[in-house]
C-alpha cells in the first residue's frame, strides 16, 4: 500500500509565481528522500488559481520523517505569507500499488 500527500492552495495575487517556484523546490527536494516514489507540483485547470503538489511514498513514516526536516518546514514557513489565509489543505490517502491491482485483475479474470 502506498502512502499519498496531496497539499493544495491559493496564492494570493501577483504571488502565483512565488508560490510555484517552492512547490517545484519541494517536489525536487523531496525526489531525492527515501521512500518518495513520485512527485507532482499542482496548477487548477479553472480559474480559482488554486496551486499545490502530490506526492506518493512507500510508507507514511517516510513521508512524515521528510515533512519534519528543517528544509521543508522553513519552505512552509516561506509560504504562509504567499497564500490566502485558511486555503492551505492537507490531505493523506492510501492508494493499492498498480501492480496490486492488475494481480487483482488478473486473478478475477481466472
Amino acid at each position: 500500500m502506498l502512502y499519498v500527500r496531496m497539499s493544495l492552495m491559493t496564492p494570493l495575487p501577483g504571488r502565483q509565481q512565488n508560490v510555484a517556484v517552492i512547490m517545484d523546490e519541494l517536489v525536487s527536494f523531496y525526489a531525492k528522500q527515501p521512500g518518495y516514489v513520485m512527485g507532482y507540483k499542482l496548477t487548477a485547470s479553472d480559474d480559482t488559481g488554486d496551486m499545490g503538489r502530490v506526492t506518493v511514498w512507500r510508507s507514511g513514516e517516510e513521508a512524515d520523517a521528510t515533512a519534519q526536516t528543517n528544509h521543508v518546514m522553513s519552505r512552509r514557513s516561506d509560504l504562509m505569507p504567499m497564500i490566502e489565509e485558511g486555503s492551505h489543505q492537507e490531505r493523506s490517502f492510501y492508494a493499492e500499488e498498480e501492480s496490486k491491482l492488475l494481480a487483482q485483475l488478473l486473478h478475477k479474470l481466472g
